[in-house]
């Protein structure tokens, strides 16, 4: 995984509202299976079970086991050269997650599938990391192996913040988070990231253009906005 660029953008040159930190990152994946080979090794490290009590390490062993199991099959028997939604999508949320953790100092959380069972229609937020500002950070994944999904991604998450399922998770991510992070979660004080495929031979561009949309808008009341390409070489 190639990190093209990674850091702050001037939304006040874009004519946005000042306060909120936006950070605009590009990675690229050029050896799929290197990268398939690195989220097994990731997804099949259960170790930060055995710093629960007996009886969350119960609940948390029964719930990531049957997707630990789903998501190695989905990354055993992926497409060589046409991926799967699924696939694409857990892809787009673990690359995220890795660029925030090493590139931006942010701590990883467990998978949010790992942490809570499936229920119809859709959970929540798909991957979760602490930012180095004690701030939990909230991570909407979308994958399309022909468009720019930047602004399902965006849409998601203005339509998560209004049912309120970032607040529906603060009760399993205390497991994970400090506690500096809760009380800030409290204050009103959170991160988002939007991540998403890029189809496109002008990256940089799609990476403005989620910035510069009318839904980020939305999202710079916060104190935090990772906006994340993942530009993918199925070969």
């Amino acid at each position: 995984m190639e990190v093209v660029s990674c850091g702050p953008i001037d939304i006040v040159a874009l004519g946005k509202a000042h306060g909120c930190l936006v950070v605009g990152i590009h990675i690229k994946i050029k050896d799929l299976d290197s990268r398939a080979s690195e989220m097994l090794e990731t997804i099949s490290n259960t170790s930060w079970i055995n710093e629960f009590g007996a009886v969350k390490k119960i609940s948390f062993e029964a719930r990531a086991k049957r997707t630990i199991q789903k998501l190695v099959d989905l990354i055993v028997n992926r497409s060589e050269t046409e991926l799967t939604t699924d696939f694409g999508e857990y892809l787009v949320s673990d690359s995220a997650q890795c660029v925030l953790n090493l590139n931006c100092n942010h701590l990883k959380v467990p998978l949010a599938e790992l942490l809570k069972e499936k229920v119809s229609g859709n959970p929540g937020f798909d991957f979760h990391t602490e930012s180095c500002e004690s701030l939990i950070a909230f991570g909407e994944a979308k994958y399309s192996g022909s468009i720019n999904p930047y602004t399902k991604a965006l849409q998601q998450i203005v339509d998560f913040i209004s049912l309120e399922k970032d607040s529906a998770e603060l009760d399993l991510l205390e497991n994970f988070v400090s506690a500096g992070a809760i009380t800030n979660y409290l204050a009103g004080h959170k991160a988002y990231v939007a991540a998403f495929s890029i189809n496109s031979e002008e990256p940089e561009r799609i990476i403005s253009k989620a910035v510069s949309h009318a839904l980020t808008d939305k999202l710079l009341a916060y104190k935090e906005l990772y906006i994340i390409g993942v530009e993918i070489d199925v070969g």
